[in-house]
């Protein structure tokens, strides 16, 4: 039960388990999809033992140190694996019925490499990442100044908030003749009103759609995003450095919905690294162990093979197949006409709605995204559709499938499922709004509540295949990297490699310079091969990267 946690403990003794079965992952896999249902030990000896098992001896281990363990504590440890071959047993009847035996396989065997991920850590370069977070804090009293700027120039504006005496602002930074907290929504939300733009929320969603409007929420959109970064990843984020390693270890969660991993943990003291800004800037503080190189592999294009190979869209198979610009091509049917790389906002149109289509985006959020309207994010869908008839279509039967099954599959061999069992709920309120007059109040929130779990069922049902299939691909590939990694670590005598990370389509891994070329090949071969074996007519492509630094 929880196996990465010992996998861990025995690791640090020198010893590596290799034969796995972890009752939790297991009970993940059968009920992904369940909100709430409930992994830990306790819950599962209830579920399957119908006994009540008492946890309350847990927390005298808390700085045991070398004291000798009490019988009462003894006797803890006995209960904790007492029930573990009956869950095992009642399970199997549950992963046969569902055919979740590859599945429940794969997760035992990939649960090490993350385990050795999260032994290995990653040094983490404290003078670079300092210089950075001060760098952000000079752009932040940039922006602050520029915003100021805007104020004390636009007469709307200028006429309500400057002051005619300076002040010491609230950030602390400077004097400032500017009455407004840029970090106050009460405030923000007045700045609209004055401005003529009332809105109800300040959120990001809602300011987005004013960045055409006035230069000040352009700015303010680049100051807030400049504060998240600051408060996330500032001189804090150095105390995620183990004191006993020097390293930045991260926690993973194993199984999400979709079959992808999560990252970060506050009960951990980890970071979620799977969130680090997109840019090179804080990864390239990430930095190689001395003699040994960082080779970081990612899948290309990951999902629009995915797709493309299971909705038989030719046109996509063929230029993927043939190396040409996806988002070009896309455009070109779109739009009817020849779409280049010049043609930068169709090509980006385009390449908007290929990345956001396994992801089940739709026109409101689309509008979002690229700044439009409601209907030219709309008459582009359509447009797209109309472009694509086979995979919009694969789409729509997804999304239909979860909807009469209450449940979606990945790929084979896989096949993952993921549970919708909010339509059970959805049925039920159908069964009522039959007995509810038409028209009336009541009539009206029970429908309202069906088309969105309806509506969200059949979203997911659309995008789950093809997010929980590039999981599935990626977790094979870890379980062959961490292979790889013990056969030369055998051949070498010695540890040459080591896994140290994995973002969605990536995995890194440090080698010895030397090795590094080498590795890196067959590496690559074997993620294409994992790959592989999930589609049949579009070939798997990664990109190599081999450096001194993280880097995307």
């Amino acid at each position: 039960q929880n196996s990465k946690f010992d996998y861990k403990m025995f690791k640090s003794a020198g010893i590596v388990l290799e034969n796995i079965y972890d009752t939790m992952l297991a009970e993940c896999v059968l009920y992904c999809g369940y909100d709430k249902w409930g992994y830990g030990l306790k819950t599962l000896v209830k579920r399957y033992c119908n006994v009540d098992l008492n946890k309350e001896e847990q927390t005298s281990f808390i700085n045991q140190g070398t004291k000798p363990f009490t019988e009462r504590q003894i006797i803890y440890g006995l209960l904790d694996v007492t029930y573990l071959q009956t869950i095992k047993q009642e399970q199997f009847k549950l992963i046969e019925k569902y055919n979740l035996n590859y599945c429940v396989d794969l997760e035992n065997k990939v649960v090490k490499a993350l385990g050795d991920i999260e032994y290995n850590g990653m040094i983490l370069n404290q003078e670079s990442w300092l210089n950075l977070y001060s760098s952000y804090e000079n752009r932040q009293k940039e922006l602050i100044q520029e915003l100021d700027s805007i104020v004390k120039t636009d007469i709307k504006l200028k006429k309500k908030y400057q002051l005619k005496y300076l002040q010491s602002d609230l950030f602390g930074y400077e004097i400032r003749d500017v009455a407004i907290n840029y970090n106050s929504p009460l405030q923000i939300k007045e700045v609209c009103k004055t401005l003529g733009y009332p809105i109800d929320s300040t959120n990001d969603r809602e300011l987005t759609k004013l960045v055409s409007s006035h230069k000040f929420f352009e700015v303010l959109q680049n100051l807030r995003e400049v504060n998240k970064i600051i408060s996330t990843y500032g001189e804090s984020f150095l105390n995620y450095i183990n004191p006993a390693t020097g390293k930045i270890h991260t926690s993973f969660w194993q199984v999400l919905n979709t079959g992808r991993v999560s990252s970060g943990s506050k009960d951990d003291n980890a970071p979620n690294l799977q969130n680090l800004p997109a840019n090179n800037k804080f990864r390239n503080c990430f930095q190689a162990r001395p003699g040994f190189k960082w080779v970081s592999i990612d899948y290309s294009g990951q999902e629009l093979r995915l797709m493309a190979d299971a909705s038989g869209e030719k046109g996509f198979i063929d230029v993927l197949n043939s190396g040409e610009d996806l988002h070009c091509y896309a455009g070109s049917m779109m739009f009817k006409k020849t779409i280049t790389k010049a043609d930068k906002d169709l090509r980006n149109k385009a390449k908007t709605i290929n990345f956001g289509k396994p992801y089940g985006m739709g026109p409101p959020k689309l509008a979002d995204t690229l700044g439009i309207s409601i209907e030219e994010a709309e008459n582009l869908f359509e447009e797209y559709a109309k472009a694509f008839p086979v995979l919009n279509q694969w789409l729509e039967n997804q999304g239909k499938f979860a909807l009469k099954n209450k449940y979606s599959l990945t790929f084979a061999p896989c096949l993952r499922r993921r549970w919708y069992p909010n339509m059970d709920k959805a049925i039920e309120l159908r069964t009522l709004a039959k007995n509810v007059q038409k028209g009336s109040e009541k009539s009206k929130i029970l429908w309202k509540e069906i088309f969105q779990i309806e509506g969200q069922t059949q979203r997911n049902g659309g995008n789950s295949p093809i997010q929980g299939s590039g999981a599935d691909i990626c977790k094979e590939a870890l379980v062959e990297v961490r292979e790889l990694i013990k056969k030369y670590n055998r051949i070498y005598e010695q540890e040459v490699a080591f896994l140290i990370c994995t973002v969605h389509d990536a995995i890194d891994v440090e080698v010895i310079d030397s090795l590094a070329v080498q590795f890196s090949e067959q590496m690559a071969q074997i993620m294409i091969n994992c790959g592989n074996k999930y589609v049949k007519q579009v070939q798997m492509e990664v990109d190599v990267t081999i450096t001194d630094v993280w880097m995307k």
